[in-house]
């Protein structure tokens, strides 16, 4: 499922320093987009995950001290614009 997680970002300098961390998340959770402000006080991300509650237990510790977020699954069969997952060759 594609879940949206908007950050109000509380340490900026923590939080943008968190990319690495990012690409070492657990198999079967995606960052897809990474949307911050000019201001970089916000952010809104696009994942893909099994649940908005996996994210969560991957997502809060680690922005714990940088950040406030809120979750949300998207509604697909609303949305446009989502990555579309391409057949295994």
């Amino acid at each position: 499922m594609h879940i949206v997680v908007e950050h109000t970002i509380t340490n900026p300098d923590v939080f943008f320093g968190l990319a690495p961390r990012v690409a070492e998340a657990p198999t079967g959770i995606n960052a897809l987009q990474f949307c911050p402000s000019m201001s970089k006080d916000r952010a809104v991300c696009l994942w893909e995950a099994k649940s908005v509650d996996a994210l969560k237990g991957f997502l809060e510790p680690l922005t714990a001290k940088s950040s406030r977020n809120t979750y949300y699954a998207v509604d697909s069969t609303k949305a446009f614009g989502l990555p579309i997952k391409k057949a295994a060759a």
